[in-house]
């Protein structure tokens, strides 16, 4: 596959990841709503995530160089949201779901670094001659 579109597909799938994960996580808070004898009391913290994913997905797909450690900063907070979340008391779909959503923003830092991430970015280049992937 050429390189450009290999990179579009990318950049696709790691807007789709960030966006994706605050999303979920709003879905999961309002169910916890339905749930008899808990009342989670921090929705407003599950929709300021949606909407700080929503952007960092809008800065992946333009490739703001400058914005870059924003988007990591963010990510790396909204795993640790989810890790507390973990500890916390609930059912256990809710907590399945928080490592499964940790776990998701962990992956989002590691394709923050891959190459063709980096080279949306102007971090990288395609032509570097010590690269072991080409």
């Amino acid at each position: 596959m050429n390189e450009p579109a290999r990179e579009r597909r990318d950049v696709r799938f790691l807007a789709a990841l960030i966006a994706g994960t605050g999303l979920v996580f709003v879905i999961e808070r309002l169910a916890l709503l339905a749930v008899p004898g808990y009342a989670p009391d921090i929705l407003p913290l599950p929709i300021a995530q949606l909407m700080l994913d929503a952007g960092c997905a809008a800065v992946v797909l333009a490739g703001n160089r400058l914005l870059r450690p924003g988007v990591l900063v963010i990510t790396v907070l909204g795993a640790l949201l989810q890790m507390v979340l973990v500890l916390s008391s609930g059912p256990l779909w809710s907590i399945v779901v928080s490592v499964l959503l940790a776990i998701a923003q962990v992956y989002t830092l590691v394709v923050l670094n891959t190459k063709p991430i980096r080279v949306h970015f102007g971090l990288d280049t395609h032509d570097d001659p010590l690269d072991l992937e080409s």
